[in-house]
């Protein structure tokens, strides 16, 4: 998982949370996203989990938003990477907006 600031003269408080499909925890962190700290990259949690939902709370506004599926055009991943999403914090007329695309990473070590 990576979470990129869209707007780097915002500052925002930023929760991710992926659920499975039993909405057990599988990922969750805290950022606090600003021009000096506009992303996180290769967030990652084990791989043998199966996400279903993600959760986005910017500055208390909760978007919530299925995980991408198989049937997207970059998955499934190729080699030695595994199934991601990149989030982007935007601002949409004043309002905070997320942005959520399937990517492959590489597999690191969870957090």
């Amino acid at each position: 998982m990576t979470v990129y600031l869209g707007d780097r003269e915002e500052t925002h408080d930023v929760t991710v949370t992926v659920r499975d499909s039993d909405d057990e925890t599988l990922f969750e962190q805290s950022y606090q996203l600003s021009d000096g700290n506009e992303a996180d990259e290769d967030a990652t949690f084990p791989a043998s989990t199966d996400p279903e939902t993600v959760v986005v709370t910017v500055d208390g506004t909760r978007f919530e938003r299925d995980w991408p599926g198989f049937e997207t055009e970059q998955l499934p991943c190729d080699g030695p990477n595994t199934s991601g999403i990149e989030v982007y914090i935007e601002n949409t007329d004043g309002r905070p907006g997320i942005r959520i695309e399937p990517d492959c990473q590489s597999v690191g070590e969870s957090r």
